[in-house]
């Protein structure tokens, strides 16, 4: 009864101070609250098909590289009952600062017995800022919520230790596969905080056994769901760690000038004395409240170093600051532990009364906090649309073009309103499969100083059908409207509806996300560096998709057989390697000798040098010279160089130095030079068989992307032209019809020879026509493209389809069998044959499986 009493004054005290704040009100909280409540929009709209998220970012996985799903799926699941998902938001919000008040009291009250260092624990807590200003400040949700099942694990795990058995076993096992569920980082606290108390703290008996903390294992089976693909999943150039400024000491106890996250200007000094205190004062022979407090010291100590100190490596988007929030929880833990295990000996009043003292300077420390936490608060409007200056909505049901805008202005919320797919979302650097490209985006589009044939490239590539330029949001982006006013055949201002102009504009050439082609294919063979830079130097000179589709190839060229190459209207040889030089050639050859187009880049490429130079290379011997400054080229009429502006090439430098080349000092019969660099000649074409060969030494991709020339650009738009295998580039007629956020039927009307798909190529995608799985690649700045066979009838429907992959379907398997096998170990306990239950006591597992009988 007691125990009941004190849940409810406390739950009380939470419930008051979190309405009075406003945290547990209104609409939703933070700079991060609305991206949050948007994937809980979509899980509700999209349900169960949400393994990909098609409306941010150009395409991404919905959870895998971010958020666990249990924080969306509950809060889903509370808004399906008709209340509304910020309303379901607040609701989860009210229960996880309950679960960490009173699981913070019951582990204190658990541990020393005593009610009133219960109380003072968890009033210390909620004297914290950090602990409100995590949700009220930052929007964090997943890492509040998930700070709940940390909580309630090491509650558990005392209770458990107390007096082992199986039931609590399986409610500590879930306390953990709840963090584990909810947040990546703070499931690994939830196991570091377990493992220490398993590994440290003895049980009811006195018998510390380390070997319990195997019983980590099973929460990690419970979620190998999310973290077996994850452990597969692979994101390039997506940062791991992080570069952060550490807290100062005054930090600890009053908010900064750029932050509010502090604890409470008592919780540390509380926290010192006690434990202090503690140890000149403890019982020495309660060996399991003393271990408790030492693992719980060591927890505490660790979230300090990495707040105070500057460490080499720090965990990606945990700021130092923001440990202030987990580490607040185990302060106030080791303040309400020591207190509640200082003996005064006979005057054991004294032990209550200075429970009782630091309760009520916690309430103190209560009202002190309010006020800052209030001030830091970052209330954003329910309807931001509303308040955004500039921005005018746009068809709000089109899914077949994209809305492009630079900042988290508009992205941060437009799915929570919209259902019109972005070029942005929420948390780039983690859920965007293609970080460097996304940037490139979004630092060239916006740019006043980048050129329009750029701007075309990019906007073609990512389907954009609106840009919105939040002038009174981000100023260096204001600056490109007027070049976007000076173009009205590119863009057209959407008007308002008091008839002014905004800085939503309408893009008139666009181009759709699905859409059959008949463009020119080029696969690069080289590695990801070179692909990279082929594609950005298309840009300059706005060769988009519709005049060339660069597809990804393999560093090696002989990973490919002769029947893949057949399909490829051109190959281009940048930094490109083999694993069998005779058979690499081999493959070559045959594959220009039957009309295919090749582009080989030799400056630099030790591959090309090594090749021997064979056929069908135009050149029979090279040698590297130095050119700098002036290129003093010279060229005659050809396919290649017509229309060429060779004077208006970048100078030949290299970091203040003359640029290297390569120049052919040799030639063979069927090629011919066409272009020279002061007498040497450095560009050689030719027909070799049916096909066409152009041999370059220049280094032009990357003199191209140094430089950002367009005249350069337009020189390998020529080569491209020229090289490539003929065929019909006649535009194809088609339909597309998006059938969910995992498929997209295309209808193809009339003959095409692929399917271009501007989303993020991810493996688990794949495509199907006339009852055949079709191969894919990835295209463009990492999006999807799909060769369609010969002999295809038309009119055909192709799909495009997200599926799971068989590891997905691994780690399902193994959270369904472990969870089943859990919830029914009642049943199938008393049925093991003896060897079972020999291994099971071998194991040093048959202590916690027979407890409680």
């Amino acid at each position: 009864m007691a125990t009941a009493l004190d849940a409810g004054i406390l739950a009380l005290a939470v419930v008051a101070v979190g309405l009075i704040t406003g945290s547990f009100g209104g609409a939703v909280k933070g700079y991060d609250g609305w991206g949050h409540l948007t994937k809980i929009v979509l899980v509700l709209r999209d349900f169960p098909s949400v393994d990909w998220n098609y409306d941010w970012y150009s395409g991404s996985p919905f959870f895998m590289g971010g958020y666990p799903p249990l924080f969306y799926f509950m809060a889903a699941a509370i808004a399906s009952l008709g209340i509304t998902a910020a309303g379901a938001m607040n609701a989860l919000m009210v229960a996880t600062y309950l679960t960490m008040a009173l699981s913070l009291y019951g582990l204190v009250r658990i541990a020393t017995g005593r009610r009133m260092a219960g109380f003072a624990a968890s009033l210390l807590l909620l004297a914290s800022p950090a602990l409100w200003t995590h949700l009220d400040q930052a929007g964090l949700y997943p890492r509040v919520f998930g700070m709940g099942f940390v909580s309630l694990s090491v509650m558990l795990a005392v209770l458990y230790l107390r007096r082992p058995s199986l039931l609590r076993m399986l409610a500590l096992v879930g306390a953990v596969a709840g963090a584990l569920s909810s947040h990546v980082i703070l499931g690994a606290i939830a196991l570091g905080a377990v493992f220490l108390v398993l590994l440290l703290v003895p049980d009811g008996a006195g018998r510390t056994r380390p070997w319990r903390a195997a019983l980590l294992v099973l929460p990690l089976l419970v979620t190998s769901y999310f973290y077996l693909p994850l452990a597969f999943f692979s994101q390039p150039q997506s940062p791991v760690v992080g570069s952060y400024p550490t807290v100062s000491i005054s930090d600890l106890f009053f908010p900064g000038a750029d932050f509010s996250y502090s604890m409470s200007a008592v919780l540390l000094p509380a926290t010192l004395l006690a434990v202090v205190w503690w140890l000149k004062a403890r019982d020495r022979e309660h060996r399991f409240s003393n271990r408790l407090i030492i693992a719980l010291i060591l927890i505490s100590g660790a979230l300090l170093v990495y707040a105070l100190f500057p460490l080499p490596v720090r965990v990606f988007a945990v700021r130092p600051v923001e440990v202030l929030f987990f580490l607040s929880w185990f302060l106030a833990a080791c303040a309400g532990l020591a207190v509640g295990e200082i003996r005064f000996g006979p005057l054991r009043r004294w032990e209550t009364g200075t429970a009782t003292a630091v309760a009520a300077i916690a309430i103190l420390s209560i009202a002190s906090a309010i006020p800052t936490v209030v001030a830091w608060t970052v209330n954003n409007s329910a309807h931001p649309e509303l308040v955004t200056a500039g921005w005018e909505p746009v068809a709000p049901a089109e899914r077949s073009f994209r809305v492009a805008s630079p900042t988290d202005n508009l992205s941060v919320w437009l799915n929570g309103v919209y259902d019109v797919p972005q070029t942005r979302g929420y948390a780039a650097q983690l859920q965007s499969l293609y970080p460097a490209q996304q940037y490139w985006l979004d630092n060239t589009v916006w740019s006043p100083t980048a050129s329009d044939e750029q701007r075309n490239f990019l906007l073609d590539w990512y389907a954009v059908g609106w840009l919105y330029v939040p002038a009174t949001y981000a100023r260096s982006t204001a600056a490109v409207v007027p070049n976007l006013l000076a173009r009205p055949d590119l863009y057209q201002s959407l008007v308002t509806p008091a008839g002014k102009p905004s800085t939503t504009f309408s893009y008139l050439q666009r181009t759709p996300i699905a859409s059959t082609t008949n463009a020119t294919t080029a696969l690069v063979v080289g590695g990801p560096d070179n692909y990279n830079l082929v594609f950005r130097d298309l840009s300059y000179g706005d060769f988009g998709s519709n005049y060339v589709v660069p597809l990804k190839g393999s560093e090696y060229l002989d990973d490919y057989s002769a029947a893949d190459l057949a399909g490829f209207d051109e190959i281009v040889l940048y930094g490109f390697r083999f694993h069998d030089q005779a058979r690499a050639l081999k493959l070559l050859a045959d594959y220009v000798r039957a009309g295919g187009g090749l582009i080989v880049e030799a400056s630099g490429s030790a591959s090309a040098q090594a090749s021997g130079l064979q056929d069908p290379l135009p050149v029979s011997s090279t040698s590297a010279f130095e050119v700098d400054g002036d290129w003093a080229f010279t060229s005659i009429s050809s396919p290649v160089t017509n229309g060429v502006n060779f004077a208006g090439f970048g100078e030949a430098r290299y970091h203040g130095g003359p640029w290297t080349a390569s120049a052919a000092t040799g030639v063979k019969a069927w090629a011919q030079p066409v272009l020279w660099s002061g007498g040497r000649p450095v560009a050689v074409a030719g027909q070799y068989g049916q096909g066409h060969v152009l041999w370059t030494g220049l280094n032009l991709p990357y003199h191209i992307d140094s430089f950002h020339n367009r005249d350069e650009s337009n020189f390998l738009g020529s080569a491209v032209a020229w090289a490539a295998r003929s065929h019909d580039s006649e535009p194809a007629s088609f339909s597309a019809n998006v059938d969910g956020p995992e498929q997209t039927t295309i209808s193809a009307v009339t003959p095409a020879r692929g399917v271009l798909f501007k989303e993020s190529f991810y493996p688990n995608w794949h495509a199907y026509a006339a009852g055949r799985e079709l191969t894919i690649y990835q295209a463009g700045p990492g999006f999807i493209y799909v060769r369609l066979p010969t002999g295809l009838k038309f009119p055909t429907a192709i799909v495009l389809r997200y599926e799971k992959s068989p590891v997905d379907w691994v780690g399902i398997a193994l959270s369904i069998a472990t969870t089943i096998a859990l919830l029914t170990v009642f049943v199938w306990r008393p049925f093991l044959v003896p060897p079972a239950r020999s291994a099971l006591s071998r194991l040093r597992l048959r202590a916690w499986m027979d407890a409680d009988e």
